[in-house]
């Protein structure tokens, strides 16, 4: 019997949007023309981008570490309470392999005219090799971690996914949400002592305890949400989200709150869908670009203090935490 009441009620839905009239829409502005393809200066700036990146991690993680006197192989745990960061880092290391190759396949597509199914293969390659080999040199200073490998490799496939698959870009993200840990501007204001082995001011990357990373669902991608909820489902995501505090940087002693993890179900600010939304019918070029950075950047960045939690789930350690890592 209820498979004839669904059966009504949807035939109900489709005779509804048959027979209501179109809603007058505004009228699209012209596109703008296509440029020309310099796949040239695509590539020279992507080389650019990485060479950054691998001074950024020399400076942030390796100067003032000392060398191991061997090559270790091992891992720093999973996901368990007990492990280095609280499993926090293994999202970091999916999120920053994804958020690097997908920025690769902008620049290989978008300026440098190559196909999109070949940038983007091309730029999760490049991404791959480029965190194994991080983690290759990890092995001469902390560890090489499999698990961190792992969530590399998970980071690749995501991007390569959400680059060749309109729909699922159109319904996911993956996000991270940052505000700076009390622990992190301490480190900076060189008022908190350093860890034996020494620390960077500019390794804000292991600052987990200011980072929630989220998998978000766009209301408004699904048709049935959009057409109940209208211009508000743009504006809002549903969210699952994971964090870790006090794991790293590691806290001082006058910190009493133990290191714990936190997972949630709530609801994210989607800024992505907001800017597309203010800025979609501005013809001005300018209004294009500013259009064209803030969905990339709100791609893979969530607004600071943009999510709400619904149902938390939270354990600390039972143990200290380890304190290598990178």
């Amino acid at each position: 019997m209820w498979i004839v009441c669904l059966a009504l009620v949807l035939l109900a839905w489709w005779r509804k949007g048959r027979t209501e009239p179109e809603p007058e829409r505004k009228p699209p502005r012209e596109p703008e023309p296509p440029r020309e393809p310099r796949p040239a200066a695509a590539v020279t700036t992507l080389a650019a981008a990485y060479a950054i990146f691998v001074a950024w991690t020399f400076v942030a993680w390796y100067r003032k570490h000392y060398p191991l006197d061997k090559f270790k192989w091992g891992g720093d745990g999973w996901m368990g309470e007990n492990t280095y960061a609280g499993g926090a880092d293994k999202c970091g290391h999916a999120w920053a392999t994804m958020s690097l190759a997908r920025l690769g396949t902008v620049i290989l597509h978008g300026w440098g005219g190559f196909a999109k199914r070949k940038a983007s293969l091309i730029s999760a390659g490049l991404a791959e090799t480029l965190f194994t080999g991080v983690e290759v040199k990890d092995g001469f200073y902390y560890e090489f971690s499999f698990s961190d490998f792992t969530g590399n490799s998970i980071g690749a496939v995501m991007a390569a996914l959400l680059d060749n698959f309109p729909r699922l870009n159109e319904l996911f993200s993956y996000r991270v949400q940052y505000e700076p840990s009390e622990m992190y501007e301490r480190k900076v204001a060189g008022t908190s002592p350093c860890p034996p082995g020494g620390c960077s001011r500019w390794n804000i990357a292991e600052d987990y305890s200011g980072e929630t990373y989220l998998a978000a669902f766009h209301l408004g991608g699904v048709r049935a949400i959009r057409d109940r909820l209208g211009t508000a489902s743009r504006f809002v995501d549903f969210a699952v989200g994971f964090d870790s505090r006090n794991y790293k940087p590691h806290p001082d002693a006058d910190v009493t709150e133990p290191p714990h993890q936190d997972l949630f179900l709530g609801l994210a600010f989607n800024a992505q869908g907001f800017f597309d939304w203010l800025l979609e019918d501005r013809p001005s070029k300018a209004a294009r670009r500013v259009q064209t950075i803030t969905h990339g950047l709100f791609e893979v960045f969530n607004a600071p203090y943009g999510s709400v939690r619904l149902v938390e789930w939270s354990r600390a350690a039972k143990v200290k935490p380890p304190a290598q890592g990178a």
